[in-house]
């Protein structure tokens, strides 16, 4: 019986823990959306990727197609998807960043040899993508600025493909497109004869000014024969504007986006022909609101839960130790400090009061047979107010209880002792 006690606390402390990540790493989905783009862009291959490396951790991410960055927001905020990939630039306000994923260059491709920069595609026709789209938006403001707009030149809203082949074909003159150079249109388009690639020579003017409209826009270089060495292409170098692509999500849990930070740290932290390794995913010059969980991975990219163990226990096991540092340790040292500290000063207090109460009758006892009739009747009087004083005291700690009544015990004896003392002092007048 004496061990009982110590083995059920000891299973209880080792049972309730298990039990709570156990079920804790249970409750998270199991299938999560992802808008992506068209197909036929880097999206949609980054968003296979992240497929892939999410299936490792029990997730199933449907991949949705859209019109573009915008739509994808859009389907965020009205929760039909969970995550979205963004062009920077396009930032929806309501949406949430979880990182910079990529550099995307604009690619602007002409067909004449008359048009250079943007200020040539005046009276051209130009697709800038469908409505939804992030390059939309992007393209108009860009041929604003050099002076081309709907009404001097005609503004095509062409699907990505759509856009290619009348741009091979010479029903269009330039086309716009946003997308990192793997897995998109763009390497195919560099083999084609006859489409080149505008060069963005006063990229400088054109950073300064969006940086005045709180839009971040990186310059970028595309070396001569960056694509294609034997065939030199391109024949020069390219400097370019870039927006980066941002992963985002609206109302997903801090676990998941935890978990797509790190799907996106595998994916995109390769070397590219425009950055380092390791220079994505990153929080840098984010537009609209950074996601706690962002905030709390870029300050721990990985816990030690999450190096021994797998992503959901790990998360499991992180938020216990959190939990017990918050409110369990707090409440176990106050119990502590009540055990070892209030409860021992309080018995101190009540064994000084019983102490107190025994050392003045003790006092009396040794007087009584000295004491005359007056004396006697005043320390009856006394003792038996103390008498009634410790009958009416119900806080005696359990430690104390004996001397307690042995205390009363010997109150009674001298009660009796005075009793019998003012009785004899009252039989012989003399001693009065």
């Amino acid at each position: 019986m004496k061990l009982l006690k110590p083995i059920i606390f000891s299973l209880l402390l080792f049972i309730l823990p298990i039990s709570y990540i156990l079920i804790d790493s249970s409750l998270h989905k199991d299938s999560i959306k992802m808008a992506i783009g068209a197909k036929d862009g880097t999206y949609y291959q980054d968003a296979l990727k992240y497929q892939k490396e999410l299936r490792k951790e029990g997730i199933e991410l449907e991949i949705v197609p859209t019109k573009g960055s915008v739509e994808a927001q859009v389907m965020l905020l009205n929760s039909e998807v969970d995550f979205a990939f963004v062009q920077g630039g396009t930032e929806n306000p309501k949406v949430l960043a979880l990182a910079n994923v990529e550099y995307e260059p604009i690619w602007i491709f002409y067909n004449d040899e008359n048009i250079s920069e943007l200020k040539d595609l005046q009276g051209k026709k130009i697709a800038i993508s469908q409505k939804g789209s992030g390059i939309r938006p992007t393209a108009i403001e860009l041929l604003n600025l050099a002076g081309v707009n709907g009404f001097n030149s005609e503004f095509k809203n062409l699907a990505n493909h759509e856009a290619l082949e009348q741009l091979k074909n010479k029903q269009i003159d330039a086309m716009f497109y946003v997308a990192s150079p793997h897995g998109s249109l763009v390497p195919k388009i560099m083999m084609l004869p006859n489409i080149n690639l505008m060069s963005f020579n006063e990229s400088e003017s054109y950073k300064q000014f969006f940086i005045k409209k709180d839009k971040n826009f990186h310059i970028v270089h595309l070396y001569a024969n960056g694509f294609d060495i034997q065939k030199q292409i391109p024949k020069t170098k390219h400097t370019l504007l870039a927006t980066t692509a941002i992963l985002a999500t609206y109302k997903s849990s801090k676990d998941m986006s935890r978990l797509m930070l790190q799907v996106a740290s595998k994916v995109h932290s390769h070397v590219d022909i425009f950055h380092d390794e390791d220079t994505f995913p990153n929080a840098s010059m984010l537009a609209i609101e950074e996601h706690q969980a962002s905030k709390d991975y870029f300050k721990e990219k990985k816990h030690y839960y999450e190096e021994h163990y797998s992503f959901w226990t790990a998360q499991s096991m992180y938020r216990l130790q959190n939990f017990t540092f918050k409110f369990i340790l707090p409440i176990v040292t106050l119990f502590a400090f009540f055990i070892e500290v209030f409860i021992p000063a309080y018995n101190l207090y009540t064994r000084r009061e019983l102490d107190r109460w025994y050392y003045t009758i003790n006092e009396i006892d040794t007087e009584i047979e000295s004491l005359n009739l007056k004396e006697a009747k005043e320390k009856r009087e006394i003792v038996h107010d103390l008498f009634l004083e410790i009958r009416r005291t119900d806080d005696i700690p359990a430690t104390h209880m004996e001397l307690f009544y042995t205390l009363q015990n010997q109150m009674v004896n001298v009660l009796n002792a005075l009793d019998e003392q003012i009785e004899r002092l009252t039989d012989y007048p003399r001693f009065k």
